[in-house]
């Protein structure tokens, strides 16, 4: 009985041990490191909430790198339907409507851009 208890305590640690890593954070990287990674950066203000797809709009209020047109589609990897269900991952930026944001981003401008939490985007005031 007690061979079972250890077995049982090893497999739950092992367990948490995996769901810890499940939540990954960002590879460190410098600011300098984040730019150079960026093809696009920009100030910005989200136009809409989280949506379906997890593809919001953000008015572009300077381009700090890159160029492109004044509204951007980006993709932030938070995923909100209607019904409630979506998804959204450790490294997914929530952008509300009217909120500033300094975006980091990987793609075209003129398509949809890329970003993350770990390539530098963050929440202005």
């Amino acid at each position: 009985m007690s061979k079972l208890i250890s077995i049982s305590v090893v497999g739950v640690a092992a367990l948490a041990i995996l769901a810890s890593t499940a939540t990954a954070s960002c590879i460190p990287m410098t600011a300098a490191e984040q730019r150079a990674r960026a093809d696009v950066i920009f100030d910005g203000v989200a136009l809409e909430g989280l949506t379906a797809t997890g593809i919001q709009r953000f008015r572009v209020t300077r381009f700090l790198k890159g160029h492109g047109p004044r509204i951007v589609r980006v993709n932030t990897g938070n995923i909100h339907r209607a019904d409630g269900t979506g998804s959204i991952t450790s490294v997914s930026i929530t952008a509300m409507r009217g909120e500033r944001w300094r975006i980091f981003a990987r793609g075209s401008a003129r398509k949809v851009l890329r970003t993350t939490v770990c390539d530098g985007s963050r929440k202005r005031q």
